[in-house]
């Protein structure tokens, strides 16, 4: 067979000028909102390297090209992708839980969630789902405190299709896992025989959960979302103001009347939308 091209890539990785680091974050962020700092060269390099991989690009000027080119649009999901940090963990910031099972969701029962219509809890930013399930079983541990139960769902939506396909399997390693107390373990979650030793969350949760895309700074309108709870946590600070802003008031207009918006504790709220009034720390009531 005639010589096949060598991949340019194989014996060393093209590295990034501060030039080409300022595109890519302005592309991702024209995109996401996710404003990564410029001066994370190492950063960028390890989260961009392994697509100039994937796509047989020498270098970043080549992969720049593909990004301007006609399918670039398409191209600059992958990337803000790859620039998205998905930290998540069960029972993270845990006082939020408390203050549902305590205030919050009592609150919305009374008001008729749950009985005159589903009463739903949105992960936002819902990466691998940890937050979402841990909403899922104080909303279900609730619902049994209530005579006849109530009917409730959660929804978790995010910026990345390869983190939701993720998240969509409910499959989590024993260390993802230690945050949950043990009787809730028992309640609701499946444990594999094999090794390494996995958990999934249980049937009776996931017929309960949807997962969607969803771009906070620009959010679609056929999303069919109303929300009585969101859940906008440790995401505000990856956004430069005005797309805080944009993603705030995006994700309010989707709680009902009376909702409840849950934000995370690093972040403040500088401007809050009119129709927000602090309830709780970083906890917000719509009205």
């Amino acid at each position: 067979m005639t010589g096949m091209a060598q991949n340019p890539l194989s014996t060393a990785t093209p590295r990034l000028h501060p030039r080409q680091a300022r595109t890519l974050v302005e592309i991702a962020r024209k995109i996401t909102g996710v404003a990564v700092s410029t001066d994370k060269i190492s950063f960028l390099e390890l989260r961009v390297s392994r697509r100039l991989r994937e796509l047989g690009c020498a270098d970043y000027d080549s992969y720049i090209a593909k990004l301007h080119g006609p399918d670039g649009m398409a191209e600059a999901r992958y990337l803000a992708e790859a620039l998205t940090t998905h930290t998540t963990s069960f029972f993270r910031e845990k006082v939020h839980y408390d203050w549902l099972a305590r205030e919050g969701l009592p609150n919305l029962a009374e008001a008729g969630a749950g009985t005159g219509y589903k009463l739903t809890i949105w992960s936002a930013a819902c990466s691998l789902g940890s937050e979402m399930w841990t909403a899922a079983m104080v909303l279900d541990q609730f619902s049994q405190t209530r005579k006849g139960g109530l009917s409730w769902g959660v929804v978790g939506t995010d910026v990345s299709r390869q983190i939701l396909r993720q998240a969509a399997t409910a499959v989590f390693t024993e260390d993802q896992v230690t945050g949950i107390p043990a009787e809730l373990r028992r309640s609701y979650l499946m444990r594999s025989r094999g090794e390494p030793r996995l958990y999934r969350i249980v049937p009776e949760l996931r017929s309960r959960a949807q997962l969607a895309w969803a771009n906070l700074v620009d959010l679609d309108r056929t999303l069919k979302l109303t929300a009585d709870v969101a859940f906008l946590r440790n995401v505000l600070i990856y956004f430069q103001p005005e797309d805080q802003r944009r993603a705030v008031a995006n994700v309010v207009s989707r709680l009902r009347d009376g909702g409840y918006l849950l934000t995370g504790h690093s972040e403040s709220l500088a401007d809050p939308p009119a129709n927000l009034r602090q309830v709780a720390a970083s906890t917000y009531q719509k009205v």
